[in-house]
């Protein structure tokens, strides 16, 4: 049996992407409506798997003193050097 490929997370943003256009024009029958939602909901919780996912490997994949460690990753103290901020 073929093993089941994971959608791309681009993808799946894209996706809940065009639920929240076609849902914000009002266009739609009220059950269309519900079926969008349900399957932009359904695309989210898919994406933030993926960015389960990808968070343990960032991890997983730190490294202190020549042994694995787990260490959060912090995008502002990255951003920041010597704790100056640009605004």
């Amino acid at each position: 049996m073929a093993k089941k490929t994971e959608p791309r997370f681009e993808d799946l943003v894209s996706q809940v992407e065009e639920a929240l256009r076609q849902l914000d024009s009002g266009d739609l029958p009220l059950e269309d409506a519900l079926k969008r939602y349900e399957e932009g909901v359904a695309a989210l919780r898919q994406a933030f798997g993926i960015l389960k996912k990808a968070e343990k490997k960032v991890q997983l994949l730190s490294e202190r003193d020549g042994e694995l460690a787990t260490q959060d990753f912090d995008v502002e103290e990255e951003s920041e050097p010597n704790d100056k901020k640009l605004f």
